[in-house]
């Protein structure tokens, strides 16, 4: 699917009950979408060039889990399987307790640590993008988990969506987490390109971006070329971010520079919860 030609009618729904939730009709599909509390979310970063915390190890590449009101989603797997689970198990996650696995591209450093995982918990379903090599699809399947291939934007779990299939070279899927305070964002890589993926993110939700985190891909960038996606991430309202893996170092200085105290420190072992988007 290509972003140019998605059409999108966003009708508001109110509901009898405690949560609020939209529609998003894209051509012909349909999807709900429902509010979550963000009171009752918390990401937990795994995997991640950087430790938040000393006894963690970092290495190049990325993963969180994301733990909602109903289950709990690993997004992408990092490069090495061993680390992966070395930081899982620091952090008291087991690997049963994840329900829902999304690998965001094909790419090593987001797809590594996947065979790995599976070989601890196979009893989950596997979102991959339908470009996704056979070879990867076929070590979904061999481990026993189930296959979910995607490529226009579905809904991964309550309150949690994926983008669709994005981009060219790779193609690449972001998650969407739709709460009651506004829109969370999380990227891989952000190979499609950040403002890209989170432009299509409110276009999707008619929601307000309170947060966006992850690989955004910018390393080489000039102040200017980053001061021009900063200035569209303020036009676009985008209130917090968390830049980390393939962003580069100066660049997330220049976030930081501009956000201040809204652009969170990531890295492995960072947990974000609704306490830190208060301020």
């Amino acid at each position: 699917m290509k972003v140019t030609s998605a059409i999108f009618a966003i009708a508001m729904v109110v509901l009898g009950c405690a949560k609020s939730s939209v529609e998003i009709v894209e051509s012909t599909k349909t999807i709900k979408v429902d509010k979550i509390p963000l009171d009752q979310l918390c990401i937990t970063v795994i995997y991640d060039n950087t430790a938040y915390f000393e006894e963690l190890k970092p290495d190049w590449g990325f993963a969180c889990v994301i733990d909602g009101p109903e289950e709990k989603i690993l997004f992408d797997t990092g490069a090495k399987g061993d680390l992966f689970g070395i930081n899982l198990d620091k952090l008291a996650c087991h690997p049963r307790e994840i329900s829902k696995t999304v690998i965001s591209h094909k790419h090593f450093d987001h797809v590594g640590g996947l065979t790995t995982f599976l070989k601890s918990n196979s009893d989950v379903k596997v979102f991959l993008l339908e470009s996704f090599p056979k070879r990867i699809k076929e070590s979904v399947e061999k481990a026993g988990a189930a296959l979910v291939t995607v490529s226009t934007p579905m809904a991964i779990s309550t309150g949690v969506y994926s983008t669709g299939s994005m981009g060219k070279t790779p193609k690449e899927q972001s998650l969407v987490i739709t709460t009651d305070k506004g829109a969370i964002v999380i990227t891989g890589c952000a190979h499609p390109g950040i403002v890209e993926i989170v432009r299509k993110a409110k276009k999707m939700t008619g929601q307000e971006i309170l947060f966006v985190m992850g690989g955004f891909h910018l390393m080489g960038q000039s102040r200017d070329e980053i001061q021009a996606i900063i200035d569209e991430f303020h036009q676009m309202g985008v209130r917090s971010v968390g830049p980390c893996h393939c962003t580069g170092n100066k660049q997330i200085e220049q976030f930081r520079e501009d956000y201040g105290h809204r652009c969170l420190d990531i890295g492995v072992g960072r947990e974000i919860t609704g306490i830190d988007f208060m301020q």
